[in-house]
């Protein structure tokens, strides 16, 4: 971001423009549409539907302004005008001329008290004006009255709620009702009395959990609806695994809290994030427990289902693409293919421990109290028969610290030792890393170089598909 976009009142305050010709004509026609009082000096003369002052200013004629636009052709005027609004120690607006300004005026879409300010930091005006058409397309000119029903209402909310929050989820609510329905059909004294009698029989505010699907990583993978939930949240639990830019779409005021989960690093237990989820609900708030991929795929998410419905906490479920879905599309490599795989098997690597056993890995705390490996000793417990078939692919999550025991299980149980494997990590997001090798290679190629960040392995005759783009560790097949 270049340039911070300001809203600027001017309802009673003086700014003073000095200018000429039709780049001072176009500051007029849009400074008349604000409340301010405005002065106006042209050197160079020249006829305007205003009174003007035919000379150039005097520092002591800025003395009460608030700001000063200047608008010539001729930088060396524009400097002049630029240096006595300097010297009157005042903000200024150069036309045309950004780097002899302070600050810029956006591309407005003015919508009555609703306006909306599209910037390029100075760099590219004409980019700003067709984004602010695009935009004009998308706000009707009826926003106009919505503007004018939330100015009017506001001191009323403002009197009923002193709790921001509050006041914000009820602004919400009425945002979408039927009272702003009737405000942007200009019926704006009817909407009022609709708001108020919806304001005065609204039920006390209850809390509720949504589990949200943040995807594989990459930002433009989240659903619609998830966005929306992002921007609505008042609390967000999220996991190690969200991609980086995920949360920046999070409402700025929302609290945050991270549980994320490493290989034998819980830094919060999974029972202390259901009391966090119960706790954040019954205080009201709307919480979305951001989950990395889906929630129902090896998320733990039914587990936070259970815990949340026990508690009577309503309970709604997003779903995200899952990072076999995304790496396929990322990688090129279908997951199913007429000639090569006829089904697929979503799996998980990690091998779960005893209940006796997660207690004196993790500790009370999550602390970890056991060396790597450890888990190498509760083998993986799966159908191994059905899962070493030919044509059949692998999705294995978290694998990367099972893979000797999954390479010699499907090996034991028929799989060809030359069945290609890919190696996704970091799926979706710029820093995306392959590695292509065969099913017997893969405990090697691992420990050789290990992933730094989540991988998923693909398995199977599909992998045999893929194509480099670009260098890329691995063999050719």
């Amino acid at each position: 971001m270049l340039a911070l976009p300001l809203s600027w009142p001017l309802e009673g305050r003086r700014v003073v423009l000095i200018g000429a010709g039709d780049w001072l004509a176009r500051k007029l026609t849009l400074l008349r549409r604000t409340p301010a009082r405005l002065s106006v000096y042209t050197p160079d003369g020249g006829t305007f539907d205003i009174e003007t002052e035919q000379r150039w200013p005097e520092v002591a004629d800025l003395s009460d302004a608030t700001l000063v636009v200047v608008a010539f052709d001729d930088r060396a005027k524009a400097e002049r005008g630029a240096a006595l609004a300097r010297a009157a120690h005042l903000p200024v607006n150069v036309v045309d001329f950004p780097d002899l300004g302070d600050f810029h005026i956006p591309a407005i879409i003015d919508r009555g008290s609703l306006s909306i300010g599209v910037a390029t930091g100075g760099t590219a005006p004409v980019l700003a004006r067709e984004t602010r058409r695009k935009i004009e397309a998308a706000v009707p000119p009826s926003e106009a009255f919505l503007a004018d029903f939330a100015t009017r209402l506001s001191p009323a909310l403002r009197e009923a709620f002193a709790n921001v929050d509050d006041r914000r989820r009820v602004w919400e609510a009425v945002l979408d009702s039927s009272a702003a329905r009737l405000a942007r059909e200009g019926k704006v004294e009817a909407a009022l009395e609709q708001a108020r009698k919806d304001i005065q029989n609204s039920p006390s505010r209850t809390g509720v959990v949504h589990l949200v699907g943040a995807g594989p990583g990459d930002p433009e993978l989240l659903t619609l609806k998830a966005l929306r939930l992002l921007s609505e949240a008042d609390v967000i639990v999220y996991d190690r695994l969200v991609g980086d830019g995920i949360m920046d779409m999070a409402r700025r005021d929302c609290e945050r809290f991270y549980v994320g989960k490493a290989r034998s690093n819980h830094s919060v237990p999974q029972d202390q994030i259901h009391t966090l989820l119960v706790e954040q609900a019954k205080l009201g708030k709307r919480v979305v427990r951001l989950k990395g991929g889906d929630p129902f795929v090896f998320g733990r998410g039914g587990e936070e289902v259970e815990a949340l419905k026990a508690a009577g906490i309503e309970v709604h479920i997003t779903p995200g693409i899952t990072a076999a879905l995304g790496c396929a599309a990322s990688s090129g490599v279908p997951l199913t293919h007429r000639d090569h795989a006829q089904s697929v098997s979503f799996i998980t690597g990690h091998a779960q421990a005893p209940a006796e056993k997660c207690e004196a890995v993790f500790g009370s705390e999550g602390a970890t109290t056991k060396k790597e490996g450890d888990f190498e000793h509760n083998p993986l417990q799966l159908d191994w028969d059905r899962l070493a078939a030919k044509n059949h692919t692998l999705a294995v999550y978290m694998g990367v610290h099972t893979a000797q025991t999954i390479s010699d299980k499907l090996t034991a149980h028929g799989r060809d030792p030359e069945t290609p494997v890919l190696v996704i990590e970091n799926g979706t997001r710029p820093n995306e890393k392959r590695r292509l090798t065969r099913l017997s290679l893969l405990p090697d190629a691992l420990r050789a170089d290990p992933p730094q960040g989540p991988a998923l392995l693909m398995i199977g005759e599909v992998a045999s598909l893929y194509t480099p783009t670009a260098p890329e560790l691995g063999i050719s097949l």
